[in-house]
């Protein structure tokens, strides 16, 4: 087959039209608080241990909360960075509180906490850290929802996977079927298949470590073969109407490790009964006193489908999600990638090579880290954003020329 030809429909001083979010913020939470996408850092071991991939999800989001004041981490909000989001089309709030460190991350919350401010946590934070006068959503209801074991009280028992709540030492005397899926149960989050291992053989389980979580309080979870991975996502406003976002379709590698997803606001017939239970589940979290948006994560196996997580927080694809309408409508392409990519070069350069991709349509940058703010050996570089194109073949073709600009898919 021949290379397929990618149209180039801009110029370098073309003005990019604006791209908002479909659903006002403040229409979900109310007025008045601050956005904190960052996770508290004793728990960042159920999740990446890439930390500069970490900190790039605090300006992921900062593009889509108008002007709600937002926490991010200074390398995500360099003057550059900002400047290109805006050529981009995109808003960014006025107000940007920074942090560096985590002890400037610990300090700002204090300030904020002395000021009678409220934040909108996406991650629960223990008490000594954050008191609960600082939450919009009160933080017990927050880790209750965020815990998986709580995932058979909130999902109808035919679409949960069977599970059960077993140590390591009674793993290792009962050995269950393999292959097996075996998650953390401490009740801490996780996110992008971190916390989550399948099981195939013994030797996995003795090779696990305290870094995997509480090992004496593991949920050993029945494998499920699936056709397709997929998330559904919705959100519950301050007045308890719940609303469908769209859906996303993972993608994940041999480990099970998020690597990006499929996006659509589109809706699509074999979703139906799987969207109905969402709401249902959405539902509970409203009746438990949630307010904002959640992503569940579904599994389909032939005529079934399994809810095996819930993210109780914005997700990887809600930005996306929210910016899917003015995408189709200002681009007319209906294809969109969320993408994680990473740079080892000079920043200046990265921001070339977003800037040349952004003026040829074919790409929406959503978060942009500088790695030389850390005092790390390896100065990687990432970029967030959506790939976009008439279709999944001319994505892929689009990052197969970022690729030989040295600007690679996070593995």
């Amino acid at each position: 087959m021949e290379d397929m030809t990618i149209p180039i429909t801009s110029r370098k001083d073309k003005k990019m039209a604006p791209l908002r979010p479909s659903i006002s913020i403040h229409n979900i939470y109310g007025d008045g608080f601050i956005y904190n996408s960052k996770l508290y850092s004793e728990d960042y071991q159920h999740f990446s241990k890439d930390i500069l991939s970490l900190e790039a999800l605090t300006g992921r989001e900062m593009t889509v909360v108008e002007d709600t004041p937002v926490i991010c981490h200074e390398a995500t909000a360099t003057k550059p960075a900002l400047r290109l989001l805006e050529k981009a089309g995109l808003h960014i709030p006025n107000k940007l509180y920074t942090y560096r460190t985590e002890d400037e991350y610990l300090a700002l919350l204090s300030h904020l906490q002395h000021n009678h401010k409220k934040l909108i946590f996406q991650y629960p934070h223990p008490n000594h850290v954050a008191s609960s006068e600082l939450f919009w959503v009160d933080p017990k209801i927050l880790t209750y929802l965020c815990d998986k074991r709580s995932i058979p009280h909130i999902v109808p028992v035919e679409h949960v996977p069977k599970r059960k709540m077993m140590s390591i030492k009674e793993i290792m005397q009962r050995m269950p079927k393999l292959p097996f899926v075996l998650k953390t149960g401490d009740g801490r989050p996780t996110s992008g298949g971190y916390g989550v291992l399948l099981v195939t053989e013994e030797k996995q389980l003795h090779e696990l470590g305290n870094e995997f979580g509480d090992l004496s309080n593991l949920i050993v979870e029945e494998f499920i073969p699936n056709e397709k991975n997929v998330s559904v996502h919705y959100f519950v406003d301050k007045e308890g109407k719940i609303s469908f976002l769209g859906k996303s379709e993972q993608m994940v590698n041999k480990d099970g490790y998020f690597q990006g997803s499929w996006i659509t606001i589109e809706k699509e017939e074999y979703m139906a009964p799987i969207v109905r239970t969402g709401y249902k589940v959405m539902g509970k979290l409203a009746e438990k006193g949630y307010i904002g948006v959640a992503g569940f994560d579904v599994l389909i196996s032939d005529e079934n489908y399994y809810f095996i997580d819930l993210n109780i927080r914005f997700n990887a694809s809600t930005c996306g999600l929210l910016l899917c309408r003015d995408i189709y409508q200002n681009y007319g392409k209906k294809t969109v990638r969320l993408t994680n990519l990473e740079w080892n070069g000079n920043f200046d350069q990265l921001l070339s090579i977003v800037e040349k991709y952004l003026l040829r349509e074919q790409f929406v940058p959503l978060s942009l880290l500088d790695a030389s703010y850390f005092s790390i050996e390896k100065k990687t570089s990432k970029v967030v954003g959506l790939c976009i194109g008439h279709s999944a073949l001319e994505v892929e073709k689009i990052l197969k020329e970022m690729e030989k600009d040295s600007l690679f898919l996070k593995e």
